[in-house]
């Protein structure tokens, strides 16, 4: 049996890294709302969701990605609509050096309640799948897994 319902989604390009260094270039789709919070949903959301895949649109049709295997994805570019979310959040510029030994540069904001407001209280209950780091020239969510050690770098 098919159905006529669908729900319209914005295809955003993303690079995806995985974790044997592949590179796999396509698109994300997002929803116009996000289940979650104000706005449209964003990248982060669906990375983040409890979901082990998701779909990546390219050229010869689409994957599916375990979000376990990606060690990071670069948007180009992207901010995403965090005014709501990042609003009593405080930005850090950090360096974070992953297991393969690349080092990723940026912002993280950390979202703390103020007895707890330092990069290590926030590093310690951060939950979700990616970090979401604003870099030069675009975002970059880096599997947490993956990362290494942390500095801070201010």
């Amino acid at each position: 049996m098919t159905t006529d319902f669908r729900i319209t989604k914005l295809r955003l390009p993303v690079s995806l890294i995985m974790l044997g260094g592949e590179q796999l270039n396509g698109e994300m789709f997002v929803q116009d709302f996000s289940p979650v919070r104000r706005g449209r949903e964003e990248i982060p959301d669906i990375l983040n969701s409890e979901e082990p895949f998701f779909p990546l649109g390219r050229a010869g049709g689409t994957l599916l990605v375990a979000k376990d295997q990606v060690r990071e994805v670069v948007v180009a570019g992207e901010r995403f609509d965090d005014q709501y979310h990042l609003q009593g959040a405080r930005a850090e510029q950090v360096e974070l050096t992953l297991s393969d030994g690349s080092v990723r540069t940026g912002l993280v904001y950390l979202e703390m309640p103020a007895e707890r407001p330092r990069l290590l209280d926030f590093l310690n209950r951060y939950a979700q799948r990616f970090v979401v780091l604003y870099a030069a020239g675009g975002v970059c969510l880096v599997n947490r897994t993956l990362i290494e050690h942390v500095r801070p770098t201010e």
